[in-house]
């Protein structure tokens, strides 16, 4: 039991499948040599719980961000509803031990292991990916370049939306981006208040879209705005 300072935790060994039992701090530190491989792997998935503006910034291509400052365990067990995934992590320093006990808890025993030094060490030597964040004020200005993704639920988009915006709920992950092109056409994905669509981009850009574009603050962001130009 966790509770009692341990959980059975699957840790990976040379042949990736020896299960150990070991307390939530003694998770492997993967030195970027060994983290790159093991990302190869198609059954192994990169989980990124920094904020979703920091992430945004600078990620190791491919990755999901789902911020543990936020509804985490909310939606770690909605986006990936198998506990068997296999997780390698990047997490705030501060935070590492915090989002380890979350998984345990929440039944993800499958962490192959924690980038050592976080997403520095990938920076220094390899390259990162970015997507464009942008403000309700500076989406003002785009907004007619390209198409409007609101990925909140089908309640939260009838009770108010953006004209011309595609209500496509997150919460659907399985199909989540299957009925959007991938074409030369911008991608502006909001939610209500911005973690939602920060885990949305990430998830759009791992499926191989190419022109993202996220609105800080969501909707609620959106509202103000018209709010101060009235």
């Amino acid at each position: 039991m966790l509770f009692n300072g341990q959980t059975r935790l699957h840790a990976e060994s040379k042949n990736f499948h020896v299960e150990t039992l070991q307390i939530a701090s003694d998770l492997p530190q993967l030195t970027l040599k060994k983290f790159k491989k093991l990302r190869k792997r198609a059954d192994v998935q990169v989980l990124d719980t920094r904020s979703g503006d920091i992430f945004l910034q600078g990620f190791v291509p491919n990755s999901i961000n789902i911020g543990f400052k936020g509804p985490f365990d909310r939606f770690i067990t909605q986006i990936f509803p198998n506990k068997d995934q296999k997780f390698l992590l990047i997490t705030d320093v501060e935070d590492q031990e915090a989002v380890i006990d979350h998984l345990l808890k929440l039944g993800y025993t499958h962490i192959v292991g924690i980038l050592e030094g976080g997403i520095a060490t990938w920076k220094n030597s390899e390259i990162v990916d970015s997507l464009r964040n942008i403000n309700a004020s500076e989406f003002k200005k785009r907004s007619d370049q390209g198409h409007i993704v609101d990925v909140r639920t089908d309640k939260e988009f009838a009770n108010g939306h953006i004209d011309n915006a595609m209500n496509i709920p997150l919460t659907d992950f399985a199909n989540f981006g299957s009925t959007l092109k991938k074409d030369d056409a911008q991608l502006y994905v909001h939610c209500q208040s911005g973690y939602r669509s920060a885990l949305a981009v990430s998830i759009l850009s791992a499926k191989g879209f190419k022109y993202i574009c996220n609105i800080q603050g969501g909707y609620k962001a959106l509202q103000e705005e018209v709010k101060e130009n009235q």
